[in-house]
């Protein structure tokens, strides 16, 4: 703040720079982070980030189908 008690400009882009920073909602990783997450654990014990069951589920039920996938289409030709 300069002598008269006023503002700069630069001094609000710095602070909106900060407050935009720290935003989960406009940080893409951070949000697609947050979307994943345990909502009952979201960091383990230590101090790591722990996926949802839900998304766990998911990637070995996708495993499996695309593994069936490749065995009938693949695996019966050989």
């Amino acid at each position: 703040m300069d002598a008269a008690g006023y503002v700069t400009p630069e001094e609000v882009r710095l602070a909106l720079r900060k407050l935009h920073s720290e935003d989960i909602e406009t940080n893409p990783k951070k949000a697609l982070r947050q979307a994943f997450v345990d909502d009952l654990k979201p960091v383990d014990e230590r101090g790591r980030w722990k996926p949802s069951s839900l998304v766990i589920l998911v990637g070995f039920l996708i495993c499996a189908l695309l593994g069936v996938f490749l065995y009938f289409s693949l695996g019966r030709s050989l």
